[in-house]
């Protein structure tokens, strides 16, 4: 059994951006049993090309 962590940011630049959302998967070898996915506020603007990507925006 083990974790798979997930983390969107607002885009690729090191230490200038913010994270928009985090998921965490338990998998137990075969398939997914858990979950645990939550947006959070960067407190800085998403960049359009990082909203086509993840379909993640401001407003949400």
């Amino acid at each position: 059994m083990y974790a798979i962590l997930d983390i969107e940011t607002t885009g690729g630049k090191y230490n200038e951006e913010g994270i928009t959302e985090i998921a965490v998967y338990k998998f137990d070898g075969h398939k997914v049993v858990d979950q645990f996915i939550s947006l959070i506020n960067p407190e800085i603007p998403i960049q359009p090309f990082v909203v086509g990507l993840t379909g993640i925006n401001n407003e949400m």
